[in-house]
């Protein structure tokens, strides 16, 4: 079972193996009578009120075959016709009712029920096209129900009975509903240490609290149910400490501040620029607490004043948001990363006393986390500007693996680089000031100086190697960051697949003693006290107290509040937070539906009245009892929108290994006398830590025919088989009692069972395909599959591409393309064409360039080819790199980025990114990419194990092969 493929399987009632029924990948089924097969083919796997409207290649399409005897194949097996082809709708659900087929269609714009005779005559609609979509319809024959808007209704008859409402009451608590305490450590959003690092304002499930470090009450800010705030910042006034974050109390977000002492009884938190500050992304408090500045979602950074509420725009950049918001120490500028095309970022400063704007940095590279040092003189930040280039391992290419590095710029002109000659030598040791004793005073605090004039002239880098950094701080004497390890995306070249491999750490830049040193390891975030002499470390839901200038010794996050005078674990224990889920969902909802009103691709929401729309759905919000529920709501919600890509991902559960399944990688099955016999043993793909078929491993010398007769010397029940007795047994040794096939004494083996076989499953169909074009072709054809546009489909072209494209011609299948963002990489390779050749003695000659197709290239794509998937097989159409071979594809090219959680965790999408296509313009979203040649897989065609695609991209291939020989290098010249 995935998204993509399900299969029927008829399950016996005494509790034995499962049968594949010969209907090939199927998204519902039905029996008529007779005997006749109504086949819902696979769809994405979504229901079609969660992407109303959609009319992309994995609309739902029924099929129907006669019953047995009769328009039967030559080999007995079921053949199948489609009906309802011309229904321009999604359809779904299909149902026998009577000698009549039923489903539900949004053809008219509506889902709604259905019916027809079994060929497609006389179609009837029986429910209203008004309303909301009708959604999981089922029936006993005669009647059939179905759900809309969390209600259930009932058809009686499809011989003009109306619809009817049933008033069903449920018994029992409804514990979802019910309010419940949450560990704030598990939802720890954030948390801002104030000026001496002895507490903080702690974000956690959308509250607010200051929490004491060592010992003290935990005091709730801003814990109102059904209220989100969030980003609290810390910040002096008036020689007090206190806490500024965002609220959505009245909708749209504004400003809230409070002291860190709460506020006085019957007083509320002072509220600022309600309404005016669109999607707020960044946060930061003067150090003077004269004002605020917000980086919003579309572009413009501000200033709030914190006396008056007043709000300055200061910038507005038209490629993207604001980050690395930053005061100086003297309140009087402000800095901040400013977006160009992307990636390129540069610094930006406005000087708050006239709101003018300069720029610190050029466009050129991406400069990012700026923060000033804590004496004002220099403005510190990383910045994506070494060019080392590093040669690929697998193929001819380069990469700038580790690009960036930390950097310094000198604001005064007068100011000497920390890191050139001192008139006066270095000071064998800091020397000793007065200023020290006034740091609690932000006001006494050094007056930044800044020469505008020559300033990104004087950027210097810091003397460390070029590597992966974030979020740049600047603490007392020096600079703080976080370095992370240059590891692969898929995580697989990490010793073994279990290993975790190195690190993020902390690292610590001395100003003073010009040398840097590693602080901690494992670090996810950390914030940096006002004073700068104490960090606040965030490391998988704790919080660690710690000095800013030395090395965390090991077990540091084992000492709880109070158990040390330099290294504390907060204990967030104290803070007990109670969640109302019927608040929360409303909150929730809402909040979806602002970030979706300012993000999705389209201002004017595709025509849609998106405030009616959450207003028609709001009263359904009010039946909703489970997170569940909820997350389905979300879906049908935006899917009004009609667009792609528009997801509700609840937050990930943990599982339990203790029933999780072991695998074998093995087709396993019961043979007449009750023995389960291994049928088939999945080879290992051994570039992929993934692929690891445990049957198949070093000792174990199982072979095809053997039987299983017990597991850890408990003998298998003939009618269950293995299964049970394999549970919780993934990654763990196991041992098989083996019956040899050729008879002999049994065999004692140890495996590892795998918990998941599908990398061993996928490479083992890819190894069919690509022998089967071998064998077709004659050897001539290549085969490449790629699985997806992210980094696991990048690897797995690679695998095979050197050896595969110096054939004379390339078969290229993106069927099953899951999309991503690499279509314009894998394109690039495709497109190359050859225009030399390198001979060199006494070797085979290459092609120049290299892995370039030496003759046709045709590329299969079907129904679940989507999202980049689309894109690339439009690129290949556009750029004439060769035909597309099969069916239209998803249909779903309007991308996201995924930023943004709703207060429990949940992800919500948002469409945004709009794709223009040449040939297509803006039609490939909601329709997919035509095929130049259409092939339909049929039912009979899975159910027989033909490639009916593959076989017409073959032919294709080999015709274009005989119009026009591959090249070949030519001879030495005479």
């Amino acid at each position: 079972m995935s998204l993509r493929r399900s299969w029927a399987r008829a399950l016996p009632v005494d509790g034995g193996p499962a049968r594949t029924l010969p209907y090939g990948p199927v998204g519902s089924l039905a029996y008529g009578p007779g005997g006749r097969i109504l086949l819902l083919s696979a769809t994405m796997g979504r229901e079609a009120a969660t992407w109303k409207r959609y009319r992309g290649g994995t609309a739902g399409k029924l099929w129907l075959a006669h019953a047995p005897g009769e328009g039967q194949g030559p080999d007995g097996a079921a053949e199948f016709v489609r009906i309802h082809e011309d229904l321009d709708g999604n359809i779904e659900c299909p149902m026998w009712v009577g000698d009549r087929l039923a489903f539900l269609s949004d053809h008219e714009g509506v889902g709604a029920l259905y019916s027809s005779l079994p060929d497609g005559s006389d179609l009837r609609r029986h429910t209203a096209v008004d309303g909301f979509y009708a959604r999981h319809a089922t029936t006993d024959g005669t009647r059939v129900s179905y759900a809309s808007a969390g209600e259930l209704w009932l058809l009686d008859d499809l011989e003009g009975a109306a619809p009817r409402r049933l008033d069903i009451r449920l018994g029992g608590q409804r514990a979802d509903l019910q309010p419940h305490s949450v560990h704030a450590g598990s939802h720890l959003d954030s948390a801002s240490p104030d000026r001496t690092g002895r507490g903080s304002a702690v974000g956690t499930r959308g509250a607010v609290h200051w929490v004491t470090h060592r010992e003290g009450p935990a005091r709730a800010l801003a814990v109102e149910p059904g209220v989100r705030a969030r980003l609290p910042r810390t910040f002096q006034a008036d020689g007090e400490q206190h806490v500024v974050w965002v609220t959505d109390a009245e909708g749209d977000d504004a400003l809230e501040c409070a002291p860190a002492t709460g506020t006085a009884p019957g007083a509320v938190p002072r509220r600022l620029a309600a309404g005016r500050l669109g999607r707020v992304l960044d946060l930061a408090a003067a150090p003077d607490g004269s004002r605020f500045a917000v980086a919003s979602h579309d572009g413009r950074i501000m200033i709030v004043e914190q006396e008056s509420g007043e709000v300055h725009e200061v910038d507005r950049s038209d490629h993207g948001d604001a980050s690395g918001l930053v005061f100086s120490p003297d309140s009087a500028w402000l800095a901040w990363s400013h977006p160009g095309p992307d990636p390129l970022r540069q610094l930006k400063l406005a000087h708050l006393a006239d709101l003018s704007v300069a720029e610190a940095t050029p466009l050129r590279f991406r400069d990012y986390a700026p923060a000033f040092t804590v004496d004002g003189k220099h403005l510190a930040f990383l910045s994506e500007r070494a060019f080392d280039p590093v040669y690929d391992a697998h193929v001819f290419d380069l990469a700038f693996v580790g690009a960036c590095r930390p950097h310094l710029l000198t604001l005064a002109a007068t100011t000497p680089s920390p890191f050139g000659p001192q008139r006066h030598g270095r000071p064998a040791e800091k020397e000793k000031g007065s200023g020290d004793g006034d740091q609690d005073n932000p006001t006494a605090l050094p007056v930044t100086r800044i020469d505008l004039e020559g300033l990104a002239d004087r950027i210097v880098p810091l003397p460390v190697e070029a590597a992966r950094y974030s979020m740049l701080r600047a603490a007392k004497d020096g600079l703080l960051w976080l370095r992370h390890p240059v590891t692969g995306v898929l995580g697989t070249s990490a010793a073994t697949p279990d290993d975790r491999g190195p690190e993020t750490v902390l690292e610590r830049y001395d100003l003073e003693k010009l040398r840097g040193e590693e602080l901690a390891s494992d670090v996810s975030r950390f914030a940096v006290s006002g004073d700068g002499r104490r960090l606040v470390l965030h490391t998988r839901g704790k919080l660690r107290v710690v000095p800013a200038d030395s090395r965390v010794p090991a077990g540091s996050d084992d000492d709880h509040d109070g158990g040390s005078d330099t290294n504390v674990t907060v204990d967030l224990s104290r803070i007990r937070r109670t969640v109302v889920p019927a608040a929360e969902w409303r909150q929730m909802y809402d909040e979806a539906g602002r970030i979706m009103r300012d993000n999705f691709w389209r201002p004017d929401m595709g025509g849609v009245d998106w405030d009616a729309v959450l207003d028609r759905y709001r009263p359904v919000l009010a039946r909703v009892a489970t997170h569940d529920d909820l997350v389905d709501l979300l879906w049908e919600v935006q899917g009004e929108l009609g667009t792609s890509h528009a997801y509700v991902t609840p937050p990930g559960g943990r599982h339990d290994d203790a029933t999780r399944q072991g695998l074998l990688g093995a087709d396993i099955s019961r043979t007449d006398e009750g023995d389960w016999c291994i049928d088939r043993i999945l080879p290992s793909e051994t570039s992929d830590p993934a692929a690891r078929s445990p049957l198949a491993a070093p000792g174990v010398a199982v072979r095809v025919g053997d039987a299983i007769l017990a597991v850890d010397g408990q003998e298998i029940d003939p009618l269950t088989g293995p299964g049970p007795l394999l549970t919780g047994s993934a990654g763990k040794p196991v041992e098989l009692t083996v019956a040899p096939a050729d008879g002999g004494n049994l065999r004692h083996v140890v495996v590892v069972p795998t918990a998941d076989e599908e990398a061993l499953r996928y490479h083992a169909w890819v190894a069919d395909r690509r022998a089967y074009v071998h064998e077709q072709s004659g050897g001539r054809l290549g085969y490449l599959h790629v699985p997806d546009m992210v980094g696991y489909g990048w690897a797995q072209l690679h695998r095979d591409l050197r050896v595969e494209v110096a054939r004379e011609g390339l078969v290229v299948d993106v069927r099953e393309n899951r999309g991503g963002h690499t279509s314009q990489l894998v394109v690039e390779k495709l497109a190359r064409r050859i225009v030399g050749w390198d001979l060199p003695r006494g070797m085979q000659p290459y092609s120049y360039p290299g892995d370039a197709p030496r003759g046709p290239v045709v590329a299969v794509a079907n129904e679940f080819s989507g999202s980049d998937g689309d894109i690339v097989n439009a690129a290949i159409k556009a750029l004439g790199i060769g035909p597309v071979v099969g069916t239209r594809t998803w249909g779903g090219v309007v991308g996201i980025d995924s930023r943004y959680r709703l207060v429990d965790g949940t992800s919500v999408t948002q469409p945004k990114y709009a794709f223009w296509l040449e040939g297509y313009g803006w039609g490939v979203e909601n329709h997919g990419v035509d095929p130049d040649v259409e092939v339909v897989t049929a039912p009979q065609d899975h159910a027989a194990g033909r490639d009916p695609q593959l076989d017409a991209a073959i032919r294709i291939a080999l015709e274009g092969l005989a119009r026009t020989p591959a090249k070949t290098a030519p001879g030495l010249p005479e």
